[in-house]
């Protein structure tokens, strides 16, 4: 019973990891409120971001954003950032500028954005089309902890295998015990009927 219950235990954790990781979870946008930004570096439609007493960075797919984000909006004057990424993924940067700003390692992908102007304006707000379409959060797989599960549920096989194999082997040597025992009972009564048959005939 408890072998069988290995393996069970074993099936069983290997079908509820694939389904945790297959299945995808529901996830909340990480916030960062009114920070002053260090560096950033634009090309090409793409920015990367540092915040000031900060070694994380953040990239921003410009033209994703509606309306779309440029540099500009950071040139005038203190601008203070609010904005959310996501934690799920990230992107390898490697970016440099003529002020000798080097930006490199993995950046988070930001999908809002809140600048706040030194002079009291209102403000301003950029979304990407992502976030447009929820706001709320976003869906990822949970395969590390999926496979984590499944990789568990393989050792509890492995342990009832192994407990298979040194139940066999035990088994196989008690019949060979047993079947050994039974040879020598059986050659110690030919050799007392030997031995009697021999006193009668020396009787004779």
């Amino acid at each position: 019973m408890q072998r069988w219950g290995l393996i069970l235990l074993g099936i069983l954790l290997i079908i509820v990891g694939l389904m945790y990781g297959a299945i995808p979870q529901k996830a909340s946008y990480q916030s960062i409120t009114k920070a002053f930004i260090a560096h950033y570096l634009s090309g090409r439609g793409i920015g990367y971001m540092q915040l000031e007493k900060s070694p994380t960075l953040y990239i921003v797919d410009e033209s994703e954003f509606l309306p779309a984000f440029s540099a500009d909006y950071l040139n005038h004057g203190n601008v203070l950032i609010s904005f959310l990424y996501r934690t799920d993924e990230t992107t390898s940067i490697d970016a440099s500028s003529d002020n000798n700003v080097h930006l490199v390692g993995s950046a988070f992908p930001i999908v809002r954005i809140t600048l706040y102007h030194q002079f009291g304006q209102q403000p301003v707000l950029f979304n990407t089309h992502e976030y447009y379409q929820n706001p709320n959060g976003y869906y990822q797989h949970n395969w590390m902890a999926g496979i984590a599960l499944s990789i568990l549920g393989l050792i509890f096989m492995g342990l009832w295998y192994f407990m298979t194999v040194i139940r066999g082997k035990k088994k196989k040597q008690l019949d060979f015990d047993k079947t050994k025992e039974t040879t020598l009972e059986e050659a110690d009564q030919d050799q007392e009927h030997e031995t009697a048959s021999s006193k009668v005939e020396y009787q004779k």
